[in-house]
């Protein structure tokens, strides 16, 4: 295993643990708020979205997310098949049309950019499906071991074909 490789491997772990860390501090503050208030919903506790932790949460999901997606990719490009490394394709240009949109490259309604972590806080659907979820499928195709084709048996002919083979006789008698 080549250092670039083992590299790019532990930093794609790494950067889904803080996805995993910035998702689960979103879900844990809104289920806060669900018990702080009786009869809301985890939605609803979503949208209280109070300081510091709802910002701590989508800024560690949103660098997990690009550092998913980098590393991955390197890992892919430096061992990993066709397919593999044709998945990375449509992951970066989905990252790549949402980093577009929040950072105000693009134009969206309702929303005018650069604030990265607004546009995730506003519209966590599309961030969902457009950076959380390309990076962990691209991490996860990454971290998950080849297959090793089976070894193949590599028999050649002693004799000729239609000859049989030569008498058997030991030398030492």
């Amino acid at each position: 295993m080549s250092r670039t490789l083992r590299w790019s491997l532990r930093l794609a772990e790494l950067s889904l643990a803080v996805l995993g860390v910035g998702v689960s501090t979103l879900i844990v503050y809104a289920w806060v708020e669900v018990l702080n208030n009786p009869g809301t919903t985890l939605v609803e506790g979503y949208w209280v979205g109070r300081l510091p932790w709802t910002a701590a949460g989508i800024v560690m999901a949103l660098s997990g997310s690009v550092g998913a997606l980098v590393a991955a990719g390197v890992a892919i490009v430096v061992e990993g098949g066709w397919w593999r490394r044709i998945l990375i394709l449509p992951a970066w240009a989905a990252a790549f049309i949402w980093w577009s949109v929040a950072m105000g490259t693009l134009p969206f309604p309702r929303f005018h950019g650069p604030d990265p972590v607004t546009f995730a806080y506003s519209l966590p659907v599309t961030a969902s499906l457009l950076l959380l979820l390309p990076a962990v499928v691209l991490a996860g195709v990454a971290i998950t071991p080849r297959r090793q084709p089976p070894p193949a048996i590599r028999l050649t002919r002693v004799h000729p074909p239609g000859e049989p083979p030569p008498a058997w006789h030991d030398d030492e008698s």
